[in-house]
């Protein structure tokens, strides 16, 4: 018996040398980052930033494919069904680990045991909007109109569980406001809308309103985020602008495979906090209204675990529904 367990001693030590020797010579090839979402989405806007930054500084080129549909599921699932070597990513929404598996029967993937995570990359700014022509300035200014209304107003989104449907729910649950949802088949079209005054009001990301918003097509009532935003430095949080406390914000991060030897993860992880730490990286994250963050593989794991019960509230007290 000790002969045996000396030699599954020195297989487990030639296993793990194999692994370390594997993982320093990782990358020897281009790699694949899955964006589940369309280009010039923002979580498609991060992911190119940040992977330009994290090929450059290990030599290799980072290849970006967009695989929209099926609210991120095929994208999803063709990470989760990857190689296990570091050489096909994810580059993830908060809502395709957090909103999906809780809005759809049958997700080909499981949020905690399909992927390994590698870190947050940016937080998303959201932003509450109006057209110029509603007599509100603020978020507190909009709750008192909306009060004052004999029929409840109506507010746009891109689409039931959507993130502007998830954030404008915490809203009305924030300030017991009765407000009609009108889902739109993508923020865009719901933006155009709020923009020729069809309809009231809108929180959405705030990256593809901005220039809107600058040359006053929209009012922006506040953003969603604790702090505001340096891209409208002027603009009230809504927290700040009368409905204390709200926030409502969203995260990209880079997954794994699951069974990706934790040292490159941990290589990945390096990397690419070091490219979302250089300061023409963080620039331009910061001038498309995103915030640049970092974490450990285990604090995107928490991050993962807190954020997917916090949306399955706002799910189950709002019913919320996909179509």
């Amino acid at each position: 018996m000790k002969f045996i367990t000396i030699k599954n001693g020195i297989a487990a030590l030639a296993l793990c040398a194999a692994s370390q020797a594997g993982a320093q010579a990782y990358p020897n090839k281009g790699i694949l980052m899955v964006v589940p979402l369309a280009t010039a989405s923002a979580t498609d806007v991060v992911m190119r930033i940040v992977t330009q930054k994290m090929g450059e500084n290990m030599g290799q080129q980072i290849t970006i494919e967009n695989i929209p549909g099926a609210a991120g599921m095929l994208g999803g699932e063709k990470v989760a069904r990857g190689a296990p070597d570091g050489y096909t990513l994810g580059g993830f929404s908060d809502a395709v680990v957090n909103g999906v598996p809780l809005l759809y029967p049958n997700v080909p993937y499981d949020p905690f045991t399909s992927f390994a995570p590698v870190g947050l990359t940016a937080w998303v700014t959201f932003v509450m909007m109006t057209h110029p022509s509603l007599p509100v300035k603020n978020a507190k200014e909009f709750v008192a109109l909306a009060k004052a209304q004999s029929a409840p107003m109506d507010y746009a989104s891109g689409g039931n569980g959507s993130p502007m449907h998830l954030a404008m729910e915490v809203f009305k649950s924030s300030t017991g406001l009765k407000l009609n949802h009108i889902p739109y088949r993508g923020s865009i079209t719901g933006v155009l809308d709020v923009m020729a005054g069809r309809v009231p009001v809108m929180i959405t990301s705030l990256a593809p309103v901005l220039e809107n918003i600058r040359a006053g097509k929209l009012r922006a009532l506040g953003v969603t985020s604790l702090q505001r935003s340096p891209m409208l430095p002027d603009v009230a949080t809504v927290s700040e602008s009368g409905v204390q406390g709200f926030t409502y914000a969203t995260w990209q991060a880079i997954y794994a495979p699951r069974n990706t030897p934790r040292a490159i993860v941990d290589r990945l992880n390096a990397e690419m906090i070091k490219a979302v730490n250089d300061p023409q990286v963080k620039d331009r994250l910061i001038k498309q209204a995103l915030e640049p963050a970092t974490s450990t593989p285990e604090q995107l794991a928490a991050q993962t675990r807190s954020g997917y019960d916090k949306i399955a509230k706002i799910i189950k007290d709002a019913n919320v529904k996909v179509d």
